[in-house]
This record gives C-alpha cells, structure tokens and sequence, in this order.
C-alpha cells in the first residue's frame, strides 16, 4: 500500500512540475525577413529609339557616344536598375552594342538585353530567319562574346517572339509550337550562360493578349515561373485588371517588359501634363500589386510618343518614374508595449487608399510623394498613428508598439 500511495504521489508531482514548465514564458524568435530595398527588384527604362533603330546609322559616329552617356546619367538618376538596350545581335552590330553596355557599366546599371537578330522580324533588310536558325545564332552569340554580360543583367532571348518567324499562333494556329520555341529556346540560353559563368536572369516576353490566349500553366512555370507583357491600354483600370487577371490564369508572377503613354491609337495625343498624369496612374497600378511584380521597364526613354525626354529635357513624366523608382519605404517589426511580437496588424495611410494586413510580425510599406499619415491597427489594441516628415525620402526601418485595450489582470500590478 505504501509503494502505490508514491508512486501516485509521484505522478502527482510530475504533473505540477509539467504545469509549472508550462507557465514559463519563453521568448519567441523571429529571423527579420529581407525588406525590399525598392518597389520592383528590377526598374528599367528602354533606349529602343536609339539603341537600336540607329544602330547603322550611328555605328561608324564615335560623337554618339556623348548622346549614349546623357542618356545613360539620366536613366541612372531616376532611379533605374538596369537600362533595357535593344541592339540587334548581328555582327554588323556588335560593336555599337559593346558601346551601349560600356556606357551603361560605367554608370552603375546593369543591362537588360532586349535585342533580336535582324532575320527575325526583318530589321534593316536582313533575310527572314527560322525557329532553328535562331536557336544556333543565339547560342553563338552568347559564347562568342561573354564579355558583355555581367551576373545581374537580364535576358530576353526573344523579345516579342510572335512578332517574326511563323508570325502571330493566334492566327497561325501553332500555339504549341510557339510554346515550346519559347521553352526550348529559355532552356539554351540558360545552359549556355551557366557554360559562361554568368547569373544572368532569363525572362520571355510576349504582348499581353499572347499571353492570355496561348500560353498556359505548365508552359509559363517551364519559362522560370515568370513571364513578362509588353502591355499597352486605354486606361490605368485596365492595365491593372489585366496584369491581375494574367497572373491569375498562368499562377505565376509576371513582369512588365514594356509599357507608357501615349499610344496615340489607344490615347490619342496628350499633353505633356497629361501624359504625366496617365504614367503617374500606370504606376499607381503597377504599386497596388508590386509585391508580385518583379521587373518593369519604361518604354521608351527617348524618341517616340511615350518618351519620358525630348531634345535632352526630362518632360513632367520623367519625374513621375523617378518617384516612383526611388520611392522609400517605411519598414520595422510589429510589438505590444510588453514586447510580444504581433502578427495581422493592418498598416495603410490615413486616408484609406492602401494598407496591407502583416502575415508575420515585420510590415513593409512604400511611401508615394503625397502620403504622409499612417494608420496601424489590431483588433483588440489601439489604433498607432505615424506622421512622417514632409521630406521623408530614405527608406527607414521603424518598430512599432501597440498597446491592448485589454485591461491587465490585478496581479500584473
């Protein structure tokens, strides 16, 4: 009888020591996740208009290399990443090419490759090319001057594919043949700059209609599991609808190879105000979702109807990029006054045209030229206002304390 009272006394006590472990407060640990140093991974402008429809015409000017830099500094000033360079990859090129992207080095962007072989779509008289013939002069290419890449930049190994070859697989029919060029080809490239050493990021592009009718999941996850869309619209609620709906349809994220205002057919003429402020809602668009939007490029620099500068001055849309490219985020961890680490806090401006729900305890959120006030909330603590400076322009990181409106139990005194 003895032996069985301890041994339940035991148990017993092996129960309240279990409690008391129970009731101790252990710290819980978080690893603060990578903020995003700006809104897109990548921003890029495009120099098409010069980089490439001049590229005879000023290939033998060695005075162009002062238009090249001017360009090139002001690119680097608005904030871009990399600068989109379109020069065919003939040798006849080359060497205007090896200009451009020593230019662009020189000035700290690295170089998104958007050019073709002539034979494509039929630049500058050049014979039309197969889907074979392409493949041979790409991989040629890439090997036979691996100086002009650097682990960073972005290629494109066809730029708009539907454009040249069989033409259009809406009205040609081969979609699946146009697919699988895509995917084949994604899969040379890739082979042949790990051969070369450099981490180049691969990206297909295609006009967003190509998109929403012949590519499909399994093509768009086979591509990197990211597609880009040259996307042109009549209006910002479109643009945005569209990108949305894209994503949606493939499951992966898609960059934005190409877009800007005017498109005289969808916009008409503008003013330079009015350009500005339809570029300055494109963007708005492109912010809404820019969590899933990994690479933008502005086309175009110079040159055409949507051109951010004319005659060496930056136009009113010019500035509207550059806010936008350089816009600083306000970032930190989310606590209760005690120092508990809170998840699903609600951060947005006060005037209710964006917040984000936190899925962890860090927030990020951007912070547009006209947003100032900030409003934090949790259910069951009070609302955290912020009101940044007039100036705020680098990016800050900033913890923040809620406190409950649960009062404390009368031992916490």
């Amino acid at each position: 009888m003895k032996g069985k009272y301890l041994t339940i006394a035991g148990f017993i006590v092996t129960l309240l020591f279990l409690g008391a472990i129970s009731l101790v407060s252990y710290p819980e640990i978080y690893i603060r996740k990578n903020f995003r140093d700006r809104l897109f991974k990548i921003q890029s402008i495009d120099t098409m208009k010069y980089s490439r429809d001049l590229a005879r015409a000023k290939a033998r000017d060695p005075g162009f290399d002062k238009v090249i830099d001017a360009q090139m500094k002001l690119i680097t000033e608005a904030g871009a990443t990399h600068v989109a360079i379109g020069t065919p990859y003939d040798e006849e090129f080359i060497s205007f090419l090896k200009r451009w992207v020593a230019s662009a080095r020189a000035h700290g962007l690295s170089v998104w490759f958007r050019g073709n072989f002539s034979g494509w779509e039929g630049w500058f008289s050049y014979p039309k090319i197969t889907r074979a013939e392409h493949r041979r002069l790409l991989n040629v290419f890439i090997k036979k001057h691996p100086d002009l890449f650097e682990s960073g930049d972005v290629f494109t190994p066809c730029p708009e594919c539907e454009n040249g070859g069989l033409g259009d697989p809406r009205n040609t029919g081969d979609k699946a043949g146009y697919r699988k060029f895509l995917i084949d080809e994604f899969g040379d490239a890739k082979s042949v700059f790990g051969e070369i050493g450099k981490n180049v990021e691969l990206y297909a592009s295609m006009n967003g209609d190509i998109a929403r009718y012949v590519m499909d999941s399994a093509s768009a996850e086979s591509l990197g599991g990211g597609i880009l869309i040259d996307h042109y619209v009549a209006s910002a609620d479109a643009f945005g609808k569209d990108i949305a709906d894209i994503r949606e349809k493939l499951g992966v994220n898609i960059g934005i190879g190409e877009f800007g205002a005017p498109i005289p057919d969808l916009n008409g003429n503008m003013t330079e105000a009015a350009q500005a402020k339809f570029v300055e809602a494109l963007f708005r668009a492109l912010y809404l979702q820019s969590e899933n939007i990994p690479l933008v490029n502005y086309w175009v620099f110079e040159g055409g109807t949507t051109a951010l500068v004319r005659g060496d001055k930056p136009r009113e849309a010019y500035s509207v990029i550059k806010d936008y490219y350089r816009m600083p985020s306000l970032s930190g961890t989310i606590f209760d006054t005690d120092g508990k680490y809170l998840s699903g806090a609600q951060i947005g401006f006060a005037d209710g045209s964006y917040s984000v729900k936190t899925d962890t305890v860090f927030y990020q959120i951007f912070i547009p030229r006209a947003q100032r006030k900030l409003i934090v909330s949790k259910d069951g603590y009070d609302t955290f206002n912020i009101e940044l400076p007039a100036d705020f322009a680098t990016s800050t990181v900033m913890d923040i304390y809620l406190e409950s409106t649960t009062p404390k139990p009368w031992y916490s005194f």
